[in-house]
């Protein structure tokens, strides 16, 4: 996503990044735009901590050396619903949002609320796993959270009122030696977002039917292998943005008089 955003010409006031867990994408981001002003917003009080923590302005390293020492934090942050964000109407300049989009309960409310936030001519950058993710897992009965189809989202991007959308995507074949180092790595992700998820801890045997299930997917070469799929999204708030309430607004100028009077 930084390289894709090192090839737009922009000089943002005001960055949000939305699902910014602790703080990973903004210390990127302010090292690529140092003048800008910072906002991390997550729905875990967990990560906002540590994230908080960890943007105090140092006693050395790059930043120490370009913040004022009178300066506040690199950013500030605030634990915050994606679909009702503590941020005034167009007010920012980049909304970036990496690999959270899945994670919402509802992905248009969110889309909604980014083209609220953002000011005209405003730029919104995000990715997010798309539907083909754990493709394999899914076909050997795992419940998976919903993952969205990047045509969907891409509409969803023109409903709210983004012009020039782009979406693009690619696969990454992830591979294991094992099937519990397959098991710990899709659960960093972060856990089970499933509504109906069980609610107590499932025994040995449901463990051990699952590590038998995902040996199936081992591969000649000796290594199991599971697909990711990535999408990515970009688009623009457009210099006349729609309204709230989804009327268009209507301008009227005089015309002027020509210099004889007519």
């Amino acid at each position: 996503m930084l390289e894709r955003l090192s090839l737009v010409r922009l000089a943002p006031r005001r960055i949000v990044d939305v699902g910014c867990g602790r703080g990973e994408g903004l210390l990127a981001l302010k090292r690529q735009y140092p003048e800008a002003a910072l906002v991390g917003v997550d729905a875990s009080l967990g990560a906002v901590r540590r994230a908080r923590e960890s943007f105090a302005i140092p006693s050395r390293g790059f930043f120490a050396r370009v913040m004022r020492p009178d300066a506040g934090p690199l950013a500030a942050f605030a634990v915050g619903d994606a679909q009702a964000l503590p941020l005034a109407g167009s007010s920012v300049d980049l909304v970036w949002s990496n690999l959270a989009l899945h994670w919402f309960e509802s992905p248009l409310r969110a889309i909604d609320e980014w083209f609220r936030v953002m000011r005209p001519g405003a730029l919104l950058d995000f990715s997010f796993f798309g539907v083909d993710t754990f493709v394999e897992l899914r076909a050997l009965g795992a419940r998976t959270m919903s993952f969205h189809d990047m045509h969907d989202i891409g509409d969803a991007l023109l409903q709210a009122g983004f012009s020039e959308p782009v979406m693009d995507m690619q696969r990454l074949t992830l591979s294991w030696k094992t099937p519990q180092a397959l098991l710990d790595d899709v659960r960093s992700l972060g856990g089970n977002a499933l509504r109906g998820r069980f609610r107590g801890l499932l025994g040995r045997r449901s463990r051990d039917e699952w590590l038998r299930a995902i040996e199936s997917l081992r591969a000649g070469d000796g290594l199991i292998r599971c697909t990711v799929e990535v999408a990515y999204g970009h688009a623009w708030c457009p210099q006349r943005k729609r309204r709230a309430d989804g009327l268009a607004s209507i301008e009227f100028h005089p015309r002027r008089r020509d210099a004889d009077g007519g």
